[in-house]
C-alpha cells in the first residue's frame, strides 16, 4: 500500500485526473492482454504528460523505495510490463506526440509513448515521401517499447532489429537524473549515436529494469515509387531457407525477408486452427511460405530487381508468386498480422523466440515442430532475415484459452519444452521472453559479463525499483 501523502504528491505532480488507485484501474495494468504469465498487482497508476513529470514520478519512488513499472499499451509478450512487486505503474501514452521529423538524416523524434498507429498515421498525413520499419503487432503496440525489446521491423533486411533503428534517447534513471544518449547529448540535432560513446545500450534489452525513456528519434527510410512484395512457396521449410539466404546476399534492394509455415499462414486466413492442418508435411501442403519485398527509385531499376529475384527463385524450386496472386494478408506497411491466434474473449497467444545465426533457422523450425505437434498443436512459425543476412530471429506461437486453466499450463508446458530444446543450439538467444526462460542465460552467460550487467544496474538504479523482477532483473 502507498500512503495518501505519497498520493497528494503524485496528485501535485500531475493533476488528481491522472493518478489512480481504484481497484478497477489496478486491474487494467495487473496483467498484460495475451500472454499465459502469472498476473501481478500495482498500487497506483499514474500519467505523465512530459519527461519533467516523469522525472519528478520517478524520484518519488526512488526516495520511498517504491517499485516504478514502465507501460505503453498492456501488449507485452512475456508480461515485461506485469507488477511485480507493486508499486506505481507510469503509464506512458499521453507520451505520444511526433516532436520533430526531420526529413534531410531521415529520422522522427518522438515520445516515449507514442504507437505505430500514430507514428504511421503522422507520417502519411505530413510527410509522405517518408516511412517507418514497422512490426507484426497491433497498431496500438509501443514503438519505442519496440525499438528497445529488439523488435522485428518490415525493413529489417535493410535496418536491423529495432536497436538498429535509435539514433539517440532521452531517458530517466531510476535515481530521477534525466540523461540524453547520441548526438542530442552535444546537439539539437538527433542524427544518431556516433561519435560519442555508445550508451544506447544501457537501456536496449534491459526492459524498463535501467530507466524510462521518455524521447527516442527513429530512423526513417525513403518511400520509393517502385515497390513489390512476392510470395514464395515450396514444401520444406529446409529447402526454402537456403534460397532466402541467397536473396538476403544477392544486393537486389530487398527490405524484407519473412518465412512463415502454414500454420502461420492458415491461421492467419482462417483464424479457427480446426480448419489448418497440424502438420502440412503430412498433409503434403507447402509448408515453406516466403515474403520478399523490394522497392525501387525507377522503372529500370525494378524490373531487373524483380527478375534477379524470379530467377533465383526458380532455380531452386520455389514457386514464386507477384503481389496480385499472393497472400494479401502480408503485404506492405503496416503489416499487422495478428490473425494466427484467436483474440476473442478469453483467446491469448505467446511465443518462444531466438535471435540466432541464420544457419540455424531450418534447424529450430524443426525442433518446434516436432513440439507442437507432440502436445497436438499446429506449429505457428516465423523468421525474419535481418540485416542483409547477418542474423536472423526464429520464433514459435502459440494460441489458447486464457479463461481455461488447462490450456494455459499446456501452453506453458509447451514453449518451456521448445525453450529447453532450442536452448541446444549454439548461439540460440532468447528475446522478450518470460521470466523463467532468463534462467538459462544466468547459467550460460559469461561470468564476468554477468557481473558487468549486475554493476551497470545498480549504479543506474541505486534502490532497484525499476520494474523489479522482469528480465534480468534480480528477484
Amino acid at each position: 500500500m502507498i500512503d495518501n501523502e505519497i498520493i497528494t504528491e503524485l496528485e501535485g505532480i500531475v493533476g488528481e485526473k491522472f493518478v489512480s488507485d481504484q481497484p478497477e484501474m489496478q486491474y487494467l495494468y495487473h496483467y498484460d492482454f495475451i500472454t499465459a504469465e502469472p498476473e501481478g498487482k500495482c498500487d497506483i497508476v499514474i500519467m505523465p504528460n512530459t519527461a519533467e513529470e516523469v522525472q519528478e514520478i520517478v524520484k518519488i519512488g526512488n526516495k520511498n523505495k517504491i517499485p516504478i513499472v514502465p507501460w505503453v499499451s498492456g501488449i507485452n509478450f512475456g508480461s515485461l510490463a506485469t507488477p511485480r512487486k507493486g508499486g506505481i505503474v507510469v503509464d506512458l501514452r499521453r507520451l505520444n506526440r511526433v516532436l520533430e521529423v526531420n526529413e534531410d538524416d531521415m529520422y522522427a523524434l518522438v515520445e516515449g509513448g507514442i504507437t505505430w498507429a500514430d507514428l504511421q498515421g503522422y507520417l502519411e498525413k505530413n510527410h509522405p515521401n517518408l516511412r517507418a520499419g514497422v512490426t507484426w503487432s497491433p497498431p496500438g503496440t509501443g514503438v519505442v517499447p519496440s525499438c528497445l525489446c529488439y523488435g522485428m521491423f518490415d525493413l529489417g533486411m535493410i535496418g536491423g532489429s529495432g536497436a538498429e533503428f535509435l539514433n539517440g534517447l532521452e531517458a530517466v534513471l531510476g535515481s530521477g537524473e534525466l540523461v540524453k544518449i547520441g548526438s542530442c547529448a552535444l546537439s539539437k540535432h538527433w542524427y544518431g549515436r556516433q561519435p560519442l560513446p555508445d550508451l544506447a545500450g544501457l537501456f536496449i534489452g534491459w526492459e524498463g529494469t535501467t530507466g524510462i525513456v521518455t524521447k527516442a528519434a527513429i530512423k526513417l527510410w525513403p518511400r520509393l515509387p517502385f515497390n513489390e512484395t512476392f510470395t514464395g512457396m515450396t514444401l520444406k521449410v529446409d529447402d526454402g531457407i537456403p534460397v532466402m539466404l541467397k536473396l538476403a546476399k544477392a544486393g537486389l534492394g530487398i527490405t524484407d525477408i519473412v518465412v512463415v509455415n502454414l500454420g502461420w499462414s492458415q491461421a492467419v486466413q482462417f483464424l479457427n486452427e480446426n480448419k489448418v492442418p497440424k502438420d502440412a508435411m503430412e498433409a503434403k501442403q507447402p509448408d515453406f511460405i516466403a515474403s520478399i519485398a523490394t522497392q525501387a527509385y525507377t522503372a529500370q531499376q525494378h524490373e531487373a530487381q524483380c527478375e534477379a529475384i524470379q530467377e533465383i527463385c526458380k532455380k531452386d524450386n520455389i514457386y514464386l508468386l507477384p503481389r496480385e496472386g499472393g497472400i494479401e494478408v502480408i503485404q506492405g506497411p503496416p503489416n499487422q498480422v495478428w490473425g494466427c491466434w484467436n483474440f476473442s474473449r478469453g483467446g491469448g497467444g505467446q511465443w518462444i523466440g531466438s535471435y540466432c545465426s541464420t544457419r540455424d533457422i531450418a534447424n529450430y523450425y524443426n525442433v518446434a515442430r516436432k513440439i507442437c505437434l507432440k502436445y497436438n498443436k499446429p506449429p505457428q512459425f516465423y523468421s525474419r532475415i535481418m540485416f542483409g543476412g547477418h542474423y536472423c530471429v526464429a520464433r514459435t506461437n502459440i494460441n489458447f484459452n486464457k479463461n481455461d486453466p488447462n490450456e494455459i499450463e499446456m501452453a506453458r508446458n509447451l514453449l518451456k519444452e521448445i525453450h529447453e530444446e532450442v536452448q541446444q543450439i549454439d548461439g540460440a538467444i532468447m528475446y522478450k521472453s518470460p521470466k523463467w526462460a532468463y534462467e538459462t542465460h544466468k547459467e550460460k552467460i559469461f561470468p564476468a559479463t554477468g557481473e558487468l550487467i549486475e554493476k551497470i544496474r545498480k549504479l543506474l538504479d541505486p534502490n532497484g525499483i525499476m520494474n523489479p523482477g522482469q528480465g534480468r532483473g534480480e528477484e
